[in-house]
């Protein structure tokens, strides 16, 4: 707390020496400005015999220099800082040096008038030897008092020279550590800000480098799901020969629909009537080419009879529409079979039309690439083919 307060008065001190500067030209010095103007002004009070002060000033001009380089690179970068704080240590050693050394000049000079009165006294003793008065034993007892006395003041002198000598090598030593330790913590703040800089590049590059690898998915997606598309389309001018008043074709959200009547099925029964299996051989033939299609086969009953029997009897249809299909060479496991009963009607059951839409299996052919979402899309867009069901209208719509 006391070098971080003598720090702050060193840099309060070197503000106001140049204070009246400031106010004309209305400019904040720097940290260097203030570090060169307050080694400049302490450098007019060195003594010309002030060696060591002369020799700190050498070294405070070397920090100087650093710290113009430091404010060049970052005029408020710790290092700087910390080199602003070194230089008003250095200030503080050599006023220091400076006064010690003016003491000792003054003690010199002491030192010099002793000498003139011990010359003095000398005279006077010659004075006193030659003198016949009876006045020359006061004389010698009153020289004698002033020498003893003259000789305490250079003995107290000689002492108190020592004491300062004494402080100011403990206090040059106090302020070597100080720097020191300033100088270390530096150097590792130093080392930690390269250390972050470092690491803030590296993670810049695979940022970098990872909305590029995100960019080129984005565009091989949007290139499938184009293709994709394509083949759909292809698919559906293909499928919409086997258009008929049987055989429905369509298309919404979820892929394309062949929805089949249950005109085609042995009545209440599951079993395939040829022109069912004809139609669905034409059908197999095209997944054959369009590789990339899944099929979910959906069998669906109007509201006729129990829940339990149209249930087992939409299953049954839809599991033997897909046996058919392996059976024409289609892998299995690109087949999904459903049985929906009576759950999933597209038209009013209360009609006879309605219950005839209603008595179908749909079979729901989509893309594999078109399963994913599209590039820049919510979830949303997918969100009928995850839930596995068609629109359908409300009995209120069919009406």
């Amino acid at each position: 707390m006391k070098t971080l307060h003598v720090t702050a008065l060193a840099l309060l001190a070197a503000s106001a020496t140049f204070a009246a500067d400031n106010a004309k030209s209305q400019k904040i010095p720097s940290l260097y400005d203030m570090c060169s103007d307050s080694l400049a002004a302490v450098e007019k009070n060195i003594p010309k015999n002030a060696l060591d002060a002369k020799l700190t000033l050498l070294e405070a001009q070397g920090k100087a220099f650093d710290l113009k380089n430091a404010v060049a690179a970052d005029p408020i970068s710790v290092k700087a800082q910390g080199l602003a704080a070194e230089c008003a240590l250095y200030v503080q050693i050599i006023r220091s040096q400076s006064e010690v050394q003016e003491h000792r000049n003054k003690i010199a000079e002491n030192w010099e008038k002793r000498n003139a009165t011990n010359r003095s006294i000398e005279a006077i003793q010659e004075e006193i030897a030659n003198a016949r008065s009876g006045k020359m034993s006061n004389l010698a007892a009153d020289l004698a008092a002033e020498k003893a006395r003259l000789a305490e003041t250079s003995e107290a002198m000689k002492a108190q020279e020592e004491r300062l000598q004494a402080e100011m090598q403990q206090d040059r030593e106090k302020f070597q550590a100080e720097a020191q330790e300033r100088e270390a913590a530096l150097k590792a703040a130093a080392a930690r800000e390269d250390s972050l800089k470092a690491r803030e590049a590296e993670l810049k590059a695979h940022e970098a480098e990872l909305q590029k690898q995100l960019e080129e998915e984005r565009k091989a997606l949007a290139e499938e799901r184009a293709k994709a598309e394509q083949r759909q389309k292809e698919a559906m001018d293909k499928l919409n020969e086997l258009q008929s008043k049987l055989i429905q074709v369509s298309k919404d959200a979820r892929g394309i629909i062949l929805s089949m009547s249950d005109i085609l099925f042995d009545v209440d029964k599951a079993t395939l009537k040829q022109d069912l299996k004809t139609s669905l051989a034409k059908v197999a033939g095209i997944l054959t080419v369009y590789q990339q299609f899944n099929v979910s086969i959906e069998g669906n009953t109007d509201n006729t009879g129990s829940e339990e029997h149209n249930m087992k009897l939409s299953e049954q249809r839809a599991n033997n529409v897909k046996d058919f299909l392996v059976e024409q060479g289609i892998d299995a496991s690109r087949l999904t079979a459903k049985g929906l009963g009576m759950t999933m009607p597209i038209a009013d059951n209360k009609t006879k039309e309605g219950r005839q839409k209603n008595r179908r299996v749909d079979l729901v052919i989509q893309d594999k690439a078109l399963l994913e979402p599209a590039p820049e899309a919510t979830s949303g867009a997918t969100d009928g083919v995850a839930a596995g069901s068609a629109p359908a209208e409300s009995p209120a719509e069919a009406k």
